[in-house]
């Protein structure tokens, strides 16, 4: 077991990182499976753990990462797990549950929400007040409006605390009037520095754990991501696909 912690130290940090809950039942998870997942991750846990549609290999999530393990755990695999007929990529469907389920554990209240009259869906979009391709998003949020889609705004600056760029974030967050902030901010206008018990950090962390790199990130309803600006009609498009 020495070689993994050598080979995979990203994936050993991350299990330090995360609550790790086992989804399947204990009884249904071979016992070698269980010895491997708990040497793998040091004590801190069993891992989440689950059957795949492939007989007797196991999926193991550590963090947003993922390695299989077969059922007698004499080998496992990093990388992702593609059904033959239609090349469908099962890893991906599983990191789409992941992110939904780091959306869903922020904070609700914590969102600036551009809310259309007769929402049909909703995206998640991490944004930075002074990003370019955030402030041409913003331009489009009436038109993504008014064809019912809801924009939800996760702070996600690009430097970190203590930089200008973070504490207009918190400005943003913390005026009286966020959603006039967040469009002054994204046309260049100045706003009015201000402090008060805010969620931008705690949304940074949830972008970081979601793999964001840049601005905007974009988190659709059933998980995926879009990187970077993408016109409104081919949004709604997209969303519509599902």
């Amino acid at each position: 077991m020495m070689s993994i912690s050598i080979r995979f130290p990203a994936l050993l940090s991350l299990v330090a990182a995360f609550g790790l809950p086992v989804c399947a039942t204990a009884d249904s998870i071979p016992t070698p499976v269980r010895t491997f997942v708990q040497a793998f991750v040091g004590g801190a846990g069993q891992g989440a753990v689950r059957a795949t549609a492939v007989p007797n290999l196991y999926e193991v999530r550590l963090g947003d990462q993922f390695v299989y393990v077969t059922a007698d755990a004499k080998f496992f695999l990093h990388g992702d797990l593609y059904e033959t007929r239609g090349q469908r990529n099962l890893t991906e469907s599983s990191r789409r549950g992941v992110r939904r389920d780091i959306v869903d554990a922020i904070d609700p209240q914590t969102y600036i929400v551009f809310e259309p009259p007769k929402p049909k869906h909703t995206v998640t979009v991490f944004t930075d007040v002074d990003c370019p391709y955030c402030a041409k998003f913003h331009l489009e949020v009436p038109d993504l409006n008014a064809l019912g889609v809801r924009v939800r705004y996760a702070a996600w600056p690009r430097s970190p605390r203590g930089t200008e760029s973070f504490a207009r974030s918190v400005s943003v967050w913390c005026a009286n009037d966020p959603h006039q902030a967040m469009t002054d901010a994204k046309a260049g206008r100045t706003i009015e520095p201000a402090e008060c018990e805010n969620p931008v950090q705690r949304h940074f962390d949830a972008g970081r754990r979601l793999g964001v790199r840049g601005t905007p990130t974009i988190v659709t309803e059933n998980g995926d991501t879009i990187g970077g600006y993408v016109p409104y009609r081919e949004l709604v498009e997209m969303l519509e696909q599902g």
